[in-house]
């Protein structure tokens, strides 16, 4: 399967290199057709580079060099990656190499044999003449990048098993072939200028090298404004979107307009001998001066115009990770043009392979944020601090300005733990408004944190979430567990909200009416007081958009009291107090127009039952877990793609996983005026519990297959309300019919009452400060592969109720980056194998300590019972107090020397057991390093085998022709 993978990613890119040929071939037929002086010119460099075998040996030193830059660097596996980022890093020195040596010959070689002036006496003009050199040029380099493609590409393809970016690497080799062709012709003036092959070379060098050494003008130049003209000027700027699998309107013209300029200096140079020895020679030099220099001024007010507006953006790449959500694209639109953000992005030069794909996708859509906003009009200044020292000017920068300082990570890297540094953040600026991402952690997705970012400072203002106060205590505060008062504190969640909204706790003190709030988050509401609740209520009715989280058994916050369970009081613990009033859920439930299966449960309060359902996708996890984790996704049984997590409703379309802890059921009434969706759904092996069964079940003394007595497919953990319902009036409804029917006018501080709009879920636990945890370091459960969505998941649902749905759309905007799958299998391998090799191991150790506990029992069991004997016998009077004395003495001693002969042997045991995970661990990155090490090897040394082959053969043909007329006795 993998072959068949690699084969179809060739044949892919064998169908792009071919269209891109024959686009070529078809300019050289054009040429040959209306100018065949060039074509003749074209055709003689380019079969005499190649009819040499000199032409193969610089072919090999480029495919060599680039393959050394491509895979050589430890940050390409570190990066895991398949992109070939560190050779575009090498590109622009290579190419100061390789493009010299090939435009060094273009006409000083003419010059050296004296065949120069019979081309220029050829009834042709300067133009034939210098593109048809200039064609051939390009031509001995498209052939040289071909051989370069087809060596990375298989590399490429074999790492990540055929899975390749097929489109990525494609565009960037265009992207080299647009510089090629930029520096070709800057070469070329070189070559003109001189008749000496070797200045010709360094002349080529020099000329070339300020484009490629550009990007390091803020390294020499003190004025930021210079030094960031100048690095837009070199070509690392306009590489960078091919090199991105971007292909740009502002990239292309850049590359090319650069190219015509240094050709029309070559005509000007190779045309010189028809004014230069005449009276007016000066003059024309000052003439064809001004001539170039007003093309390069053109050039470069072209070259920015289509920076500014770059209308023409193809993204390639064939899982678009170089493009933006169309929410995005609408929400840059709609900025204020009178509003300018500023982003300043800071990255360290050493990032851990975790966060290697974050920080490729954080510099990926900075520089598509920048250029969007360009197209489409709108001022987002991207300062852009990339591969800072963690002690560096702009480090301190960050530090003060901003507050992003490093933050430390342990991450296995190299066969060891190390504890890592990095710098991975940016601040948002608009006016008086500043957001701060201190780091962009790599489970959380970059596009969704960036968007919210901008959003929040370029609107000035934010929308209100009232935190509604429960016993959840989602904002901290104090609760009784056991005998005394503990702290809780303010859950994540709030700080994961308050980026976006301004977030304050409502205590329902006084009624909620429109306006008020965007959407309240009520956690637990049946826990309210009867008045609160009853407010809430009303707020709902009046069309206050509302997030409820009823549990009926909070597993883990074990102070929040469950549905169906009375109200203690604190002081009920020490014998006084009793039960304190609490809401009635089922008003709740009418107001919704939904039901949830149950049963009166402790003095009287309505208890739901709560769900099981035999599915498990984490073989890992059944020793921890029961039937009451229900794994909401489309792969449990009897569920279709869409089903589990509703692909109707844009809270849960596009979500694969999300995890409910011994939810309830929640169903609509049959006789609803509202509109009730679906959202989490489980599968058809699934049911329901009363609770008094599910807790004997808990307590271990009884089964869910004994208990269950009958099969409810398809229950509903989580659903969306939405409508206007014509059940139960609040005050204020009465109070304007009563004014309606005195003939009263309506006044301005009438309620408002909007549609309902709420969403209900039968789950506390579905929001665990662990799900947090795993969003934003998913490697910590590496083992288990977690792919639980419930952050995102809340997060929806709150966007959903407050209207800001364009953030949903961005959140389901996840690039798809090409990994080194074969490495990856490598480790997955070594580290199962370890796995393996350190439960054996423990085995082993416990089985030693087991045994060495039961000889020290066994050897102290006879004195034990000699003691007891000698005790019976004390007691009587048989035996002296001095003799027991001494006997007890005995056995204290010869158990404590026991024991310390138990406590070595478990510490040597403990010592061998730590020394063999050691060895395993370092066996395990063995294997991987050995893999590296022979991919490099490979990559470097395979590709240059077929040029010197070819080579090899040329030389070979090129002797027996010249020896065809030579008489033998002459050979001798």
């Amino acid at each position: 399967m993998t072959l068949n993978n690699v084969t179809s990613s060739l044949l892919s890119l064998f169908v792009l290199d071919l269209i891109f040929l024959l686009v070529l071939l078809a300019i050289v037929a054009l040429l040959a057709g209306t100018k065949k002086v060039a074509y003749a010119v074209l055709k003689r460099n380019f079969v005499g580079y190649f009819g040499n075998p000199t032409g193969y040996v610089f072919l090999c030193i480029f495919v060599f060099l680039t393959s050394v830059a491509a895979f050589w660097p430890y940050e390409f596996f570190n990066q895991n990656l398949a992109t070939l980022d560190q050779l575009n890093y090498w590109f622009p020195l290579i190419m100061l190499v390789f493009i010299p040596a090939i435009t060094m010959s273009i006409w000083a070689e003419e010059r050296r044999q004296g065949t120069d002036e019979l081309l220029l006496t050829l009834p042709a003009d300067d133009f034939d003449i210098v593109i048809g050199k200039y064609m051939a040029a390009a031509s001995i380099f498209t052939a040289s990048l071909l051989f370069s493609q087809l060596s990375t590409f298989v590399t490429l393809a074999i790492l990540t098993e055929g899975a390749v970016d097929t489109g990525l690497i494609f565009t960037t080799y265009l992207g080299y072939w647009f510089v090629g062709l930029a520096m070709i012709a800057i070469g070329m003036i070189a070559s003109f200028l001189t008749g000496n092959l070797t200045v010709g070379f360094i002349l080529g060098a020099l000329f070339n090298a300020p484009l490629a050494f550009a990007s390091l003008a803020d390294s020499i130049s003190p004025n930021q404004k210079i030094a960031e003209w100048l690095a837009a000027s070199g070509i690392a700027r306009p590489f960078d979107d091919f090199g991105r699998g971007v292909i740009s309107l502002s990239s292309v013209s850049y590359f090319v307009l650069v190219a015509i300029v240094a050709i029309y200096a070559s005509m000007v140079l190779i045309g010189r001998r028809h004014w230069t020895g005449g009276k007016d020679g000066n003059t024309m030099a000052w003439h064809y001066l001004a001539r170039v220099l007003a093309l390069v001024v053109f050039t470069a007010g072209a070259v920015t115009l289509f920076r500014n507006k770059d209308i023409i953006r193809y993204d390639a790449t064939e899982e678009k990770v170089s493009s933006l959500a169309d929410a995005t694209k609408q929400l840059i639109r709609d900025l204020d043009s009178d509003r300018p953000i500023v982003i300043d992005a800071f990255i360290s030069s050493e990032v851990p392979e975790l966060y290697a794909r974050t920080r490729y996708e954080l510099v990926n859509l900075l520089k598509e944020f920048r250029s969007e906003a360009a197209t489409q009009g709108r001022e987002i200044d991207v300062n852009l601090y990339d591969d800072i020292e963690l002690f560096s000017e702009e480090a301190a920068l960050a530090a003060e300005r901003f507050g992003i300082e490093p933050v430390t990570r342990m991450v296995r890297e190299k066969g060891s733990f190390q504890q890592k540094q990095l710098i991975l953040g940016a601040a948002f600026r608009s006016g008086l408004e500043k957001v701060t991402v201190p780091i962009f952690e790599y489970g959380i997705p970059v596009e969704y944190e960036l968007v919210r970012s901008i959003n929040t400072v370029a609107e000035g203002s934010r929308k209100r979430v009232g935190i509604v106060a429960t016993d959840a205590r989602l904002m901290g505060g104090t609760v009784m567990q056991g005998m005394s008062m503990q702290r809780v504190e303010k859950h994540p969640l709030i700080d994961e909200l308050a980026k976006q909204y301004d977030v304050e706790e409502v205590d329902l003190s006084g009624p909620v009416t429109p306006g008020m709030y965007d959407a309240l988050f009520a956690v637990q509401p049946s826990s309210l007081a009867p008045d609160q609740f009853g407010r809430l209520v009303d707020a709902i009715k009046l069309g206050v958009p509302v997030a409820i989280f009823e549990d009926p058994l909070p597993f883990v916050n074990s102070y929040v009291t469950p549905t169906g369970n009375p109200k203690q009081s604190p002081g009920s613990m020490f014998g006084g107090g009793g039960p304190m009033p609490k809401g009635e859920i089922r008003d709740l439930w009418e107001a919704l127009e939904i039901e949830s299966p149950g049963r009166a449960g402790m003095q009287g309060v309505y208890a739901p039952d709560l769900v099981w359902q035999m599915y498990n996708p984490y073989p890992n996890l059944e020793m921890n877990i029961n039937e009451f984790w229900i794994f909401v996704k489309d792969d449990a049984p009897g569920l279709q793609k869409g089903e589990a997590l509703s692909g109707q409703h844009q809270i849960t379309s596009g979500l694969r996983e999300v995890l409910g802890l011994y939810p309830g059921a929640v169903r609509a009434k049959a006789s609803t005026t509202l509109k009730h969706t679906s959202l989490l759904n489980t599968g058809s092996e699934s049911g329901l519990i009363p609770m008094a069964k599910a807790q004997s079940i808990l307590q271990g003394q009884s089964t869910i297959a004994r208990e269950i007595e009958s099969v409810s497919p398809k229950l509903t953990l989580a659903m969306a309300i939405e409508g206007s319902s014509g059940d139960g009036e609040t005050d204020a409804d009465s109070k304007n019919d009563d004014n309606a029917a005195d003939g009263e006018e309506d006044s301005d501080d009438e309620l408002t009452v909007n549609p309902i709009k709420a969403v209900y879920v039968a789950d506390l636990d579905l929001m665990l400060p662990v799900f947090l945890q795993i969003r934003a370091d998913p490697e910590q459960a590496a083992e288990m592969k977690f792919q639980f969505q419930n952050v995102t998941f809340i997060l929806n649902t709150i966007d959903w109720l407050t209207g800001e749905t364009e953030f949903i759309d961005v959140r389901k905007h996840e690039p798809i980056f090409a990994s080194l799958k074969m490495i990856d299998s490598v480790k997955e391998q070594a580290s199962t194998e370890g796995r393996r090799q350190t439960k054996a191991y423990q085995d082993e150790s416990d089985e030693a300590v087991r045994v060495a506990q039961e000889k020290m029992d066994s050897e102290l069991k006879s004195l034990r019972e000699e003691l007891d004997k000698l005790q019976k016998e004390s007691a009587d009077g048989r035996i002296s107090r001095a003799e027991m004395q001494a006997k007890v003495q005995e056995f204290q001693t010869r158990q404590e020397r026991e024991q310390r002969m138990l406590d070595v042997k478990q510490t040597k045991a403990n010592r061998e057991l730590q020394r063999k995970v050691r060895d395993i661990q370092r066996v395990a990155d063995q294997k991987v390093t050995t893999i590296q090490n022979q991919v490099k090897a490979a990559a470097v040394v395979l590709p240059c085998i077929p040029p010197l082959i070819i080579g090899v053969i040329v030389f070979a043909s090129r002797r027996l022709r010249e020896r065809e007329n030579i008489s033998k006795s002459r050979l001798k």
